[in-house]
Protein backbone atom coordinates (compact mmCIF):
# COMPACT_ATOMS: atom_id res chain seq x y z
CA UNK A 1 0.00 0.00 0.00
CA UNK A 2 0.85 3.55 -0.72
CA UNK A 3 0.94 5.95 1.53
CA UNK A 4 -2.10 7.64 0.29
CA UNK A 5 -3.93 4.29 0.71
CA UNK A 6 -3.04 3.88 4.20
CA UNK A 7 -4.11 7.28 4.59
CA UNK A 8 -7.25 6.97 3.62
CA UNK A 9 -7.87 3.19 5.17
CA UNK A 10 -6.83 4.76 8.27
CA UNK A 11 -9.66 8.03 7.93
CA UNK A 12 -12.13 5.00 7.10
CA UNK A 13 -10.95 2.77 10.76
CA UNK A 14 -11.53 6.25 12.29
CA UNK A 15 -14.91 6.67 10.70
CA UNK A 16 -16.45 3.43 10.87
CA UNK A 17 -15.37 3.64 14.94
CA UNK A 18 -17.00 6.87 15.36
CA UNK A 19 -20.30 5.20 13.42
CA UNK A 20 -20.22 8.15 10.45
CA UNK A 21 -21.56 7.67 7.38
CA UNK A 22 -19.39 9.97 4.95
CA UNK A 23 -22.07 12.58 4.82
CA UNK A 24 -21.69 12.64 8.31
CA UNK A 25 -18.00 13.02 8.74
CA UNK A 26 -18.04 15.28 5.83
CA UNK A 27 -20.77 17.26 7.86
CA UNK A 28 -18.60 17.56 11.25
CA UNK A 29 -15.55 18.57 9.48
CA UNK A 30 -17.14 22.12 7.96
CA UNK A 31 -16.36 23.83 4.92
CA UNK A 32 -13.83 22.05 2.59
CA UNK A 33 -14.51 18.48 3.13
CA UNK A 34 -17.78 16.98 0.56
CA UNK A 35 -18.49 13.18 0.98
CA UNK A 36 -17.35 13.04 -2.21
CA UNK A 37 -13.88 14.33 -0.91
CA UNK A 38 -14.26 11.97 2.04
CA UNK A 39 -14.68 9.25 0.14
CA UNK A 40 -11.81 9.91 -2.75
CA UNK A 41 -9.47 9.80 0.48
CA UNK A 42 -10.62 6.86 2.15
CA UNK A 43 -10.08 4.98 -1.81
CA UNK A 44 -6.84 6.51 -1.64
CA UNK A 45 -7.23 8.21 -4.33
CA UNK A 46 -6.81 12.13 -3.43
CA UNK A 47 -4.22 13.63 -1.73
CA UNK A 48 -5.33 16.07 0.97
CA UNK A 49 -3.51 20.01 2.32
CA UNK A 50 -2.99 19.53 5.71
CA UNK A 51 -5.67 21.91 6.53
CA UNK A 52 -7.90 18.91 5.08
CA UNK A 53 -6.28 16.28 7.60
CA UNK A 54 -7.05 19.32 10.44
CA UNK A 55 -10.77 19.13 9.45
CA UNK A 56 -10.28 15.18 9.35
CA UNK A 57 -9.31 15.56 13.01
CA UNK A 58 -12.30 17.95 14.32
CA UNK A 59 -14.88 15.66 12.51
CA UNK A 60 -13.37 12.52 14.11
CA UNK A 61 -12.70 14.05 17.28
CA UNK A 62 -9.40 12.89 17.52
CA UNK A 63 -6.21 14.64 17.34
CA UNK A 64 -4.09 15.20 13.39
CA UNK A 65 -1.39 12.79 14.37
CA UNK A 66 -3.79 9.66 14.86
CA UNK A 67 -4.73 10.13 11.29
CA UNK A 68 -1.08 9.05 10.38
CA UNK A 69 -1.07 5.54 12.71
CA UNK A 70 -1.23 3.34 10.12
CA UNK A 71 0.27 0.13 11.90
CA UNK A 72 -2.25 -0.36 15.14
CA UNK A 73 -1.24 -2.02 17.76
CA UNK A 74 -1.83 -6.09 18.37
CA UNK A 75 -4.43 -5.20 21.12
CA UNK A 76 -6.39 -2.70 18.37
CA UNK A 77 -6.19 -5.50 16.03
CA UNK A 78 -8.04 -8.30 17.88
CA UNK A 79 -10.59 -5.43 19.23
CA UNK A 80 -13.83 -6.07 17.34
CA UNK A 81 -15.74 -2.73 15.95
CA UNK A 82 -17.81 -2.16 19.49
CA UNK A 83 -14.74 -2.59 21.65
CA UNK A 84 -12.63 -0.03 19.56
CA UNK A 85 -15.43 2.47 19.69
CA UNK A 86 -15.62 2.38 23.60
CA UNK A 87 -11.79 2.59 24.16
CA UNK A 88 -12.51 5.60 21.68
CA UNK A 89 -15.59 6.79 23.81
CA UNK A 90 -13.65 6.49 27.03
CA UNK A 91 -10.53 8.39 25.68
CA UNK A 92 -12.83 11.33 25.20
CA UNK A 93 -14.80 11.52 28.42
CA UNK A 94 -14.10 13.59 30.99
CA UNK A 95 -13.21 12.10 34.73
CA UNK A 96 -16.82 12.71 35.99
CA UNK A 97 -18.48 11.34 33.02
CA UNK A 98 -16.31 8.33 33.17
CA UNK A 99 -16.91 7.85 36.81
CA UNK A 100 -20.70 7.87 36.28
CA UNK A 101 -20.14 5.23 33.03
CA UNK A 102 -18.77 2.85 35.35
CA UNK A 103 -21.60 3.15 38.01
CA UNK A 104 -23.81 2.72 34.87
CA UNK A 105 -22.03 -0.91 33.71
CA UNK A 106 -21.36 -1.63 37.33
CA UNK A 107 -25.50 -2.03 37.57
CA UNK A 108 -25.57 -3.25 34.04
CA UNK A 109 -23.27 -6.28 34.56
Amino acid sequence: MDILQLFGARVRELRARAGFTQAELAERCGDGVEMQRVGELERGEQNCTLKTVQRLAKGLNCEPAELFLFSPQEVDQSMSLLDARIVDLWKAADDPTKQKAIRILSELL
